[in-house]
């Protein structure tokens, strides 16, 4: 099932599979791209500097692929949140060094709740982990 429209900060590592996969993607980096699509929208500005009334009101789907750490990628998401629906989505990528594996699951238990997501999935995979999460 296509999302209907997304929201994707950072680098563009799944933005080709992200734009087969939904009706329209507001990509929003600092990073210039050269994939070309009807359903892309290309912001190439920092999301930390972005004006957010560019984009709709309503989204389906966030996926924060922010190279930042943990604090400051949820930080900078949390500015995009109030456009979520609830019940919807996020795909977030986390540096995750081997050193602060447990003291990195403390911090997303503690920043999920504080951004009123639910942790659906939770992948660590070379190095990086992966959540799945939902709106609530």
């Amino acid at each position: 099932m296509k999302a209907e429209k997304v929201l994707y900060l950072g680098t563009p590592e799944i933005l080709k599979f992200t734009v087969l996969n939904s009706k329209e993607v507001y990509y929003v980096s600092p990073e210039k791209i050269e994939i070309k699509s009807s359903r892309l929208k290309k912001f190439v500005e920092s999301p930390q500097d972005f004006d957010v009334s560019l984009l709709p009101k309503k989204l389906d789907r966030i996926v924060n692929f922010l190279p930042f750490n943990i604090v400051t990628s949820f930080k900078i998401m949390g500015k995009y949140l109030d456009l979520l629906e609830p019940d919807k989505n996020v795909l977030i990528k986390l540096q995750v060094p081997k050193k602060q594996a447990q003291y990195t699951e403390v911090m997303l238990h503690d920043l999920l709740a504080q951004f009123k997501i639910s942790k659906l999935s939770y992948l660590n995979i070379e190095g990086y982990g992966y959540i799945i999460g939902k709106k609530l």
